[in-house]
């Protein structure tokens, strides 16, 4: 399936993705689950959110400090 994605404010990319769950996905980009948060069509979901056709994903990084 064709989705696209970036880390938020990096380029859009746009590929071809096997069905699974955005956590597995996250790990074949190198993207912890811990250090980011995925954004579907600007919402918000969970690691297990499987992708759709058409899916536009941001990954936000988590930012933390004080």
């Amino acid at each position: 399936m064709k989705v696209r994605w970036r880390i938020l404010g990096g380029a859009w990319k746009e590929e071809d993705w096997e069905e699974a769950p955005l956590e597995k996905i996250m790990l074949k980009l190198g993207l912890s689950p811990e250090e980011y948060i995925p954004s579907v069509n600007g919402k918000v979901v969970t690691p297990d959110y499987i992708p759709k056709e058409g899916d536009e994903i941001t990954f936000v990084p988590v930012v933390s400090g004080g």
